[in-house]
């Protein structure tokens, strides 16, 4: 493929991209978590002070913030002294839809920069599988990634998903780099990647693990090469300085990095509580969670096409294994296994393999299964390893195999479009229909909250001019113009609308999860999963009308 059809290609997807995901942006309420940031950030460039949200870096606070800032809003009294994890969300709501501002353009402001963010995952995608594969294992990478439900959707909202995919995959590739060929000018620069990289979000700790074995992968490529392991070590305090001092940056000026310590701490024991969060998987539910959540969400939350061209690539794989041991001129000269090992270990396809399979490891062993998100880095790496096997397979010149591969990359890039612009709730041709998705997944795998704004549309085109309600997130309902009688939810409603002898609406709209029982004492909502769903609006308020008593 020449330059100028590889940039046409890759400028087509990054624009169809960002197209789609921005366009989605306009049809969801804000999600449970995305009001945090950008107020947080728009109040610290008025304030000075990034305080409000410790549990995560001020990073993206100040990218998500700036832009909402100099759309001059309005801002809630600084009334609050300390910002404890129900003080913030205050905030951040009064902001939201409280002071006059509009919620809907305030949130698009915002989650315009996520979107530019998913971008840049799928351009470096691109650049870094291009350099170990070709430029057609790229585009098929930056296909891939493109076209996967939860980029499309956590692009478009204003969260740290995405951006840490972003800066792990970078980060990891510059730490590669550094390991091959040691040099004070690479280890500064995957220092510097290190520390932004912490800046984004505490998970980024998965990088310890993840240099270690690129470290080991080469030593053993290099064994007894004495040089290289002096020249690793002289690094080490240049890599750490860099580190350090990004930190320092993103923490502005603080030397001690005291609210990088105490956020640590907190997610560190967040994620390892012992009993996790409540948690919805094919029908069971666990307050304690399953160490396989995350292998059998993948499966729920990327299509059927993914999982063929994964086929694909492993055959693919075994195929160039099998080259390598045919390509001796005789069987005494083929590759010994340690020689094939040793080959494997120094693949430019290591830094995928291996970060991949560390963030794995660490979702697995972690409490919380409230989310796939949580393992969304772990796409970008999978998807360079599948496009680099799909390219060596579609080498080997067989017909039924090609159009395998062209079928399912069609259709990996149409399955996620059928649920335009919920793609949050995106969920496998394995699963059920939609009335009983709640029975598959929840929280924010299936429902975050993003699903007032099509409540509100199906209120005005059916004449329904007040509802129960029980909704799980953090927007304010009336804010977007929802009239309800306030039912149990994760945050206590306002009674909205009530007046004593009013009578009660024969419509009733609960949350995914709320339905699911997750959260509330005492499954409130139990006896409805007995009762098939009027409507589903925005894949994730389940409406019931009810007759008689």
């Amino acid at each position: 493929m020449n330059n100028r059809t590889t940039f046409l290609a890759l400028s087509a997807i990054v624009t169809a991209f960002t197209v789609s995901a921005a366009a989605a942006t306009r049809h969801t309420s804000t999600t449970f978590d995305e009001i945090l940031l950008p107020s947080a950030g728009a109040r610290g460039y008025v304030t000075g002070e990034f305080d409000m949200v410790i549990d995560h870096p001020p990073l993206l606070q100040y990218v998500y913030g700036l832009p909402v800032f100099l759309s001059r809003p309005s801002y809630p009294a600084e009334s609050l002294a300390d910002w404890n994890h129900d003080l913030r969300y205050g905030y951040a709501r009064a902001f939201f839809w409280q002071v006059g501002n509009d919620p809907e353009r305030i949130a698009f402001i915002a989650r315009f920069m996520g979107v530019l963010m998913g971008a840049a995952l799928i351009v470096v995608t691109f650049l870094l599988t291009r350099s170990a594969a070709g430029p057609a294992a790229g585009l098929i990478a930056a296909l891939l990634v493109a076209s996967l439900p939860d980029v499309l959707a956590h692009s478009g909202i204003s969260y740290n998903d995405v951006p840490l995919a972003l800066v792990l995959l970078v980060t990891a590739w510059a730490i590669d780099r550094t390991v091959r060929r040691p040099t004070i000018a690479r280890a500064a620069v995957a220092g510097l990647a290190t520390g932004i990289a912490f800046g984004v979000k505490f998970s980024a700790i998965v990088l310890g693990p993840m240099t270690l074995l690129l470290l080991l992968c080469e030593a053993v490529t290099r064994w007894p090469d004495r040089g290289w392991l002096r020249r690793t070590l002289l690094l080490i305090p240049v890599f750490t300085v860099a580190a350090y001092l990004a930190l320092v940056a993103v923490y502005l000026g603080d030397f001690t990095l005291r609210e990088f310590w105490v956020g640590l701490d907190i997610n560190i024991r967040h994620a390892n509580t012992g009993h996790g969060a409540p948690a919805v998987l094919l029908g069971r539910y666990s307050l304690e969670g399953w160490w396989y959540f995350f292998p059998v969400a993948f499966f729920l939350k990327t299509s059927v096409a993914l999982h063929a061209l994964l086929l694909v690539a492993l055959a693919g794989a075994l195929a160039a294994v099998r080259h390598g041991r045919q390509s001796a001129p005789h069987a005494a000269a083929a590759p010994s296994t340690r020689a094939l090992l040793e080959r494997a270990l120094a693949s430019p396809l290591r830094v995928p393999a291996v970060g991949g399979a560390v963030f794995l490891a660490f979702v697995i062993a972690a409490d919380l299964n409230i989310g796939f998100r949580h393992a969304l880095p772990i796409l970008p790496f999978a998807c360079i390893l599948i496009a680099a096997g799909v390219r060596r397979a579609w080498s080997l010149r067989l017909p039924l195999l090609r159009a395998v591969v062209v079928a399912a990359l069609a259709w990996h890039v149409i399955a996620p479009l059928r649920f335009y612009p919920f793609y949050i709730s995106f969920l496998s041709e394995y699963t059920g229909p939609v009335e009983y998705s709640y029975e598959t997944l929840v929280d924010s795998s299936l429902d975050w909250g993003q699903g007032l704004l099509e409540l509100r549309n199906f209120m005005r085109q059916e004449n329904v001019p007040r509802i129960m309600l029980s909704y799980f997130g953090s927007a304010l309902p009336e804010g977007y113009g929802i009239d309800y009688v306030a039912m149990p939810s994760f945050f206590p409603l306002p009674a909205y609308g009530v007046a004593e002898g009013d009578t009660l609406p024969r419509w009733v709209a609960i949350s995914a999860t709320n339905l699911a029982g997750n959260y509330l004492r005492g499954d409130p909502f139990a006896r409805f999963r007995d009762i098939r769903p009027t409507a589903v609006v925005g894949r994730s308020i389940f409406l019931f009308h009810l007759e008689g008593d």
